[in-house]
């Protein structure tokens, strides 16, 4: 063996040679445990595994001139352009600007239109707490979501974000995105429920919990604590690209690129 192919070994996600158990769904026991904390408090064999706070809506007046300004820069160069030729009497290049002017204006409106919106129309600010319980009893995952009105209070109905059970083979895994050069994205670290027997595109099941890049040891004393109240193993620490099943996505081992996270 090279020594390519033992550094592409070692970093590589390793695939169980176990018989592939398919995960249960959820047949409704993620509402009926939504539905029993709200009314008769925390079962015994329940545990709350994380809860993360933040505040969502209401107008950010800040980033939204900002990308209002810079996705208007692009509806205003092709139609500055266009406006020229009409006066300098090149009509010919009018039709053209416009069709060339297409991906300016598809753009431009991707970052200008949700920022006039916010400006305009914002959504009504809330106070959001989501919270992961863990029913041990079931080997089984609630994600819970708590809204209020940031201006009155008034809580609303929890919501189910996701019921997951856990399955033989699942592990606890942490993945990472490095910063890119000139500090354009700062990068990440996150920690996630990671199943290599997995048949779908990610080996990704959920994400348990995010940190930025450099926390490097809170992030690893995070995975060791959800393996241990999990009762998952904790051993692999990868790179971002690593969560695709290419397996699943590029069969053939051809050149492919993949877009968004796994």
């Amino acid at each position: 063996m090279g020594l390519m192919d033992k550094i592409r070994n070692e970093t590589e996600p390793v695939r169980s040679s176990q018989p592939m158990k398919e995960r249960k769904e959820d047949e409704g026991r993620g509402q009926r445990l939504l539905d029993s904390i709200e009314e008769h408090g925390v079962p015994d064999n329940v545990i709350l595994l994380n809860e993360n706070t933040y505040r969502r809506g209401g107008r950010h007046l800040g980033p939204s001139l900002m990308f209002a300004i810079f996705g208007s820069m692009f509806f205003l160069l092709p139609i500055g352009l266009m406006i020229v030729s009409l006066f300098g009497g090149a009509f010919v290049l009018v039709p053209c600007l416009g069709i060339v002017g297409i991906p300016f204006f598809w753009f431009g409106s991707r970052l200008a239109g949700p920022a006039f919106q916010n400006l305009t129309n914002p959504d009504p600010p809330e106070d959001v707490v989501k919270m992961l319980w863990y029913d041990s009893r079931h080997r089984f995952l609630a994600g819970i979501e708590h809204t209020s009105d940031a201006e009155t209070g008034q809580e609303y109905y929890p919501e189910l974000l996701h019921g997951i059970y856990l399955k033989d083979g699942d592990e606890i895994a942490i993945l990472y995105d490095t910063p890119s050069e000139g500090g354009m994205t700062s990068g990440y670290r996150r920690v996630c429920l990671w199943d290599p027997q997995s048949e779908l595109e990610t080996y990704v099941v959920l994400d348990l919990e995010w940190f930025g890049y450099y926390e490097e040891e809170e992030a690893r004393e995070r995975a060791r604590f959800f393996a241990r109240k999990l009762q998952l193993r904790f051993e692999y620490e990868g790179d971002e690209t690593t969560g695709w099943n290419m397996d699943v996505l590029n069969p053939s081992g051809g050149f492919f690129i993949t877009r968004g996270r796994p």
